[in-house]
């Protein structure tokens, strides 16, 4: 299976010959782009680009207003768009090469274009069909005046590219990929690749942590009568699922600004008029693993209530770019039973089933969302379900606010631990049906004034009564119970802040320091508590260290001596993409700490500035902050300098307020800046000092106002 897809390439380079395909010359045909081009007849949009180069969208419809938003991210991020797409036709081998088979291989074993298909003229509504072709032919538009920046197999792009680009990605947002790399005992990669140059590539490296938190505060906790919401999504700082900020505006009501991923036709998380929202990645057990009974003289046969039954079978053709046009077409098997895809395994034959399997009305849901005017009409939209995972963090020009904890969960069986492998001979455990909306966990305008999450468990959201209690829930949902720092740090502060006005929730937002009960620090107060007198004597250069640390004041501010030997120390228990799964015993950690900052700074207590860096370009800038700190930074080690580079975190910031007259304003920074991939551009690296600084920008909502701030406008 997908194991063996590597030894069949290598085995074609090695012997020049193909193994289950043919070698071809093969180019696709050419596209005629006159057709792509005209296609902006049909559309009424005037972009404006603030002074910052954030693209402003004002179109007659939404649907124009789609059309602006896609040509306009493909002028600052072309190259990652087109990656997402391809990656989600399942022909990205074709010009990526062996590396990216698996994913094109996982595409056709997910069936997303069989949903698709399927659905795509009768399950989602005539406007949101309208929405993704307005976004597929503003990338048409873009390609097609840019034709050297194009991908063979790109062109033309469809609506329904977009729609099945929900239904591929939004399952790796709860470890879907993870949970298909454990599949294969260790050996196979674990996840797709997040990074710009892998994109949607199987990979073993640990990828950048998809975190987030966010806050809503009433007005009666604000202090001035304002309702607030932060809005400070964690997630890779560049490649396919980075945040690029926009405004949209039509004159059919969609009025919403925030941000967005490549590929995406709608703001997915921000603020409209009248309401605004915070997302955060929540991990509920959603993903069930059978393992088949398969007939030992029959391979293509298993076992289920009480008979042999036939394993649906189709042929997956993939097309894999070797040398320029020198391609390789090759066929797999893809197996189905009544649970769902199946997986033959060196170690057994399992199937999987996984929530949001057949859903591909997601983009509808979102859409929805973006055009809500209320309370009720948000929860209606969210009432669809076509959303497999997220939580959401509400808030209102009417003083609501919410957390609303989001999944698809299935409706499963009592009586069986729905976290193991199960058994797959009783079509019993093969669940049909999700739980609606009112039955997930959800917090509404609790007396204590504030709601966060800082992908926690929903169970703490708020202080005092209004919470969700475990007992309501039943355990087979897989609900998380755990507590990351920043969700101690955030309850801490929030809950000892009388009035939250703007000053406070941005001194909460940008708070720097570690929770003396997390498991990490516990496991740090073991590590100082212990009696290392043998170690001492191997290792002398434990004592400074040991002292060093014993004086960490648990922050990580930029000017700190011992910040950076002590995250270091720590990472492990603190970085989700170890997975908390890491021995608290930290000595190893500590020792290769000091190693490290000492072979590269000649010292283990360096400024925390001069070790933790945001780079962009040949530009670099000193921050604070760390792993699940509430100003979150994640790095990668810079094998050169000893640095740790920002790679995920703290990315896209939003501080939204309503008025006690309704009135909205907010603020905002983006990591690098609007242009993402356009390393001339003044936008490349303008937001940088000021994320590195704490500083936010305005986002001006008025028209007047945004053209006294403009650096261009044009007609797409």
């Amino acid at each position: 299976m997908i194991r063996s897809l590597q030894l069949f390439f290598w085995l074609l380079v090695l012997s020049g010959v193909g193994l289950g395909g043919t070698i071809v010359y093969y180019a696709p045909d050419e596209v005629d782009l006159a057709p792509l081009l005209s296609r902006a007849d049909d559309y009424e949009v005037e972009i404006i680009r603030d002074r910052f180069g954030v693209p402003h969208i004002y179109g007659q419809r939404d649907e124009d207003t789609a059309f602006g938003l896609a040509y306009a991210h493909a002028e600052d991020d072309f190259a990652t768009i087109q990656d997402v797409i391809m990656a989600t036709r399942g022909t990205l081998a074709a010009v990526k090469g062996p590396d990216a088979a698996k994913t094109d291989y996982l595409i056709r074993l997910m069936r997303v274009w069989e949903v698709v298909n399927e659905g795509y003229h009768s399950r989602i509504d005539a406007k949101t069909r309208a929405i993704a072709q307005a976004y597929a032919d503003g990338i048409n538009l873009y390609a097609a005046r840019h034709p050297d920046e194009v991908a063979s197999y790109l062109l033309p792009v469809q609506g329904q590219d977009l729609v099945a680009g929900f239904t591929f990605k939004t399952p790796l947002f709860y470890g879907f990929d993870t949970i298909i790399g454990e599949l294969f005992a260790g050996e196979s990669p674990r996840a797709l690749s997040r990074h710009s140059d892998t994109a949607f590539q199987f990979t073993r490296q640990p990828q950048p942590e998809l975190g987030s938190q966010g806050i809503a505060v009433a007005p009666h906790r604000s202090g001035d009568g304002v309702t607030r919401l932060l809005v400070n999504s964690h997630q890779p700082l560049s490649g396919p699922v980075a945040w690029y900020e926009a405004r949209l505006h039509s004159e059919e009501g969609w009025d919403m600004a925030g941000s967005t991923f490549p590929g995406s036709p709608i703001i997915l998380h921000g603020h409209n008029r009248n309401l605004g929202w915070a997302n955060t990645v929540n991990k509920p057990d959603l993903v069930d693993i059978y393992q088949l009974r398969i007939n030992p003289d029959n391979p293509d046969q298993y076992w289920m209530d009480g008979n042999w039954h036939d394993l649906e079978v189709r042929q997956a053709d993939i097309l894999v770019q070797l040398l320029g046009p020198l391609r390789w077409e090759f066929t797999e098997p893809l197996y189905f039973s009544a649970h769902g895809p199946v997986l033959k395994l060196d170690h057994g034959t399992f199937a999987l089933r996984w929530a949001g399997m057949d859903e591909m009305r997601t983009l509808e849901q979102l859409y929805r969302l973006n055009k809500a005017n209320n309370q009720s009409e948000f929860e209606s939209a969210m009432s669809m379900m076509a959303m497999p995972s997220i939580n959401y963090v509400y808030a209102d020009r009417d003083g609501n606010i919410a957390h609303y904890y989001n999944a698809m969960m299935p409706k499963r069986k009592a009586g069986w631990d729905w976290s193991k492998d199960l058994p797959g001979d009783d079509s019993d455990l093969i669940w049909q049906e999700y739980l609606p909306f009112e039955q997930l966990p959800m917090t509404r305008n609790p007396p204590a004034g504030f709601v966060f999450n800082a992908n926690n468990t929903p169970y703490v959201s708020s202080m005092g009564p209004g919470q969700p209690e475990p007992e309501q829930f039943d355990d087979s949902l897989g609900v998380e119970t755990a507590m990351t720092n920043r969700a101690l740090r955030l309850r801490h502060l929030l809950s000892t802040t009388p009035a939250i006005n703007a000053r406070e929730l941005h001194r909460i937002k940008y708070d720097l320091a570690y929770h003396e009960s997390h498991p990490s620090i516990q496991a740090l107060r073991k590590l100082l508590a212990r009696d290392l007198s043998i170690e001492l004597q191997k290792h002398p250069q434990l004592a400074p260290a040991l002292a060093l640390l014993k004086s960490w004041d648990l922050r990580t501010n930029r000017s700190n001596h011992a910040a950076a030997l002590g995250v270091l120390t720590i990472e492990p228990l603190v970085d989700f993409r170890e997975n908390n799964m890491a021995s608290d015993n930290l000595l190893p950690n500590l020792l290769a700490a000091i190693e490290r900052l000492q072979t590269h700074f000649g010292r283990i207590d360096p400024e925390y500035g001069d070790f933790n860096r945001l780079r962009r370009g040949q530009h670099s800038w000193p921050l604070d902050g760390g792993p699940d700190i509430v100003r979150a930074v994640y790095g990668d080690p810079d094998d050169a300098t000893g640095q740790q580079i920002a790679s995920a975190g703290d990315s896209y910031i939003m501080f939204v307020e309503w008025s006690s007259a309704g009135e909205v304003q907010s603020r905002s920074v983006h990591n690098y800046g609007s242009a993402t991939l356009n390393v001339s551009s003044p936008h490349y690296t303008d937001q940088a000092p000021l994320f590195a600084t704490w500083q936010d920008k305005p986002l001006w909502l008025d028209k007047e106002h945004l053209i006294q701030h403009s650096s261009r406008r044009y007609r797409p």
